[in-house]
């Protein structure tokens, strides 16, 4: 048995970290999945009991069970008749308020409600938690009136008023992408900026992320110090709508100038750390977020890896090895997770970081300017014309790089569990370990096999089409015609598509056939509709294997029998 004291164990931190994140998931996840959730929690406790001993695992297994009541608590809510709620969010999809610092849809009166203000409501409450959102209910309201402005209401308030006084100076489009890239107003954004930011792996630029927080308080501490520029970049944070990467950076940047001034030891990891456990104080919901992934993941990244791909690229210029180390050791650990998510991924992200990042840098410290400076309007404009001159040079050098672009590639989950596998390999190997060094191999035959599918298998993505995979052969059904066809035959890898209607026959005893929006499935002499949406249907007979929920996103076939 291991008898290690609790002070001997190498940052206790990222254990009460990690347990935090297994406490949310476990709370969120365990009613549709309840084996893989158990299973989950007992290995890790099992591996915290085996590497830290059992005084340990003790205070860990107390930090776990908080952690359960916190989302308790959270998703738990009493709603008074007469409420007071702040407007988070609201368009044309959606509207979302904050009560009692929750997260709650509001159904009607979207009209007259305005983002950051606050409003004294009268309706009723419905408890309809969505937990991958941390959203704990809807609002149906009677009876509406605006509160009075508070410290944050003036804020977005001011943000809006720099924005109308940049359009008018400088246009839409241009004012929409100064005060996202600076402040993350992105609301007004152009679609076709987007688009090519997220061509050049910069899409992070225009909501902020840890980088303008640094930035910001690196220019705040030089000026005013280290204490007067953490309570000023607290409201900067403010000012751009408190998100993750945001509060992540601030965190460990008060974490590690605190330790600083305290004498204290205290690593970047710890710090990283220590972030996301008050995050996940602050808002248990986080751990689905996809934003809390990204920022946490890149940063990982950068605090393992960024000094030894540093140190690789010494013969490069000081200012290209630093941006490459840490534009390479950002995506490390992203990658995998955007293929799994987003299915693609911009391999020309060191030509934005190289060439396009200078110019965001500028617009972060000049555009963050404007605000401090609209209440004198001759100065206000000066200002604007000096983002101008920057946006100018920053067009030009995006429509210069065009030319040397790559398309985005698409991938799938067999990618990404391939490039994490050579990552554990290399640990292992790092750490003498020199047998994993079949691992990728291992996972290479694993996928073979996936792929090939001695069974036949059916699954559902959400773009609206199904993949049929039987004995090499990888097909594609669907009847949408908005979905990008091409990429996702580029995902899937299949070589078929099959957009009318018509039956296919696997073995002569599994036929498949598109009925409406959905499929027909027939196993043997049994009829089963598989559902992708939640109209109904009439299932007189056939079962149904309902997709639409996300419950369900794969079936195998085997011997007459639907397994999932």
């Amino acid at each position: 048995m291991n008898t290690k004291r609790i002070e001997e164990v190498a940052n206790p931190m990222v254990y009460i970290f990690i347990t935090l994140i297994l406490s949310s998931i476990t709370f969120g996840l365990f009613s549709d999945f309840k084996k893989l959730a158990i299973f989950i929690v007992s290995f890790f406790f099992i591996c915290v009991f085996y590497y830290c001993g059992i005084s340990f695992t003790f205070v860990i297994s107390l930090i776990f069970v908080m952690g359960l009541f916190m989302n308790f608590s959270y998703y738990n809510i009493n709603f008074n008749a007469d409420a007071q709620v702040r407007i988070l969010k609201n368009n044309s999809y959606e509207t979302i308020g904050y009560y009692n610092g929750k997260k709650i849809i509001i159904e009607n009166f979207k009209d007259k409600l305005t983002q950051g203000d606050k409003f004294n409501v009268k309706g009723t409450f419905k408890n309809n938690p969505i937990k991958e959102k941390g959203i704990v209910g809807s609002l149906f309201i009677n009876n509406i009136k605006k509160s009075d402005d508070d410290f944050i209401s003036n804020l977005y308030h001011i943000k809006n008023k720099v924005y109308k006084m940049l359009e008018e100076n400088l246009g839409k489009r241009k004012a929409g992408l100064i005060s996202s890239i600076a402040f993350g107003y992105s609301e007004c954004l152009d679609d076709e900026d987007k688009e090519y930011m997220k061509s050049f792996g910069i899409i992070h630029a225009i909501s902020v992320s840890g980088l303008h927080v640094a930035i910001v308080y690196s220019v705040l501490r030089r000026f005013l110090g280290v204490k007067i520029g953490l309570i000023a970049t607290i409201i900067y944070v403010l000012f751009t709508g408190s998100n993750y990467s945001s509060i992540r950076a601030f965190l460990m940047l008060s974490t590690l100038e605190l330790s600083y001034l305290l004498k204290r030891n205290n690593n970047s990891i710890s710090a990283l750390s220590i972030s996301g456990i008050i995050l996940l104080l602050m808002r248990p919901y986080a751990v689905f977020e996809v934003s809390f992934h990204l920022s946490y993941l890149a940063t990982l990244g950068i605090i393992l890896c960024n000094k030894k791909l540093n140190y690789k690229f010494y013969k490069l210029p000081k200012i290209l090895r630093n941006t490459l180390s840490i534009s390479l050791s950002a995506q490390i650990f992203t990658f995998p997770y955007l293929i799994l998510v987003f299915k693609d991924f911009s391999i020309n992200f060191i030509l934005g970081n190289l060439f396009l990042m200078p110019f965001i840098n500028l617009i972060v410290i000049c555009g963050n300017i404007l605000p401090i400076t609209y209440v004198i309007p001759s100065l206000f404009d000066f200002c604007s014309y000096i983002n101008l001159i920057i946006l100018k040079w920053f067009d030009w050098t995006v429509d210069k790089l065009d030319y040397y672009s790559l398309p985005i590639i698409s991938g799938n989950e067999y990618i990404a569990v391939f490039y994490m596998s050579i990552l554990i390999s290399l640990y292992f190997i790092k750490n003498n370990q020199y047998k994993f060094i079949y691992l990728p191999f291992l996972f290479i035959v694993v996928i073979t096999i996936e792929m090939y599918s001695p069974l036949p298998k059916i699954h559902y993505y959400n773009e609206g089409a199904f993949l049929l995979t039987y004995k090499g052969d990888r097909v594609l059904i669907t009847n949408k015609n908005n979905i990008d066809i091409k990429k996702l035959k580029d995902i899937t890898f299949s070589k078929k598509v099959y957009r009318e209607n018509g039956i296919i026959n696997i073995d002569n005893k599994v036929k498949i056939k598109q009925y409406k929006n959905n499929c027909i499935l027939k196993v043997d002499e049994k009829n089963y509709i598989l559902k992708t949406n939640n109209k109904k249907v009439n299932s007189k007979d056939c079962d149904i294997i309902n997709f639409s929920d996300n419950n369900i996103n794969k079936i195998i076939l085997f011997r007459g029998k639907v397994l999932f």
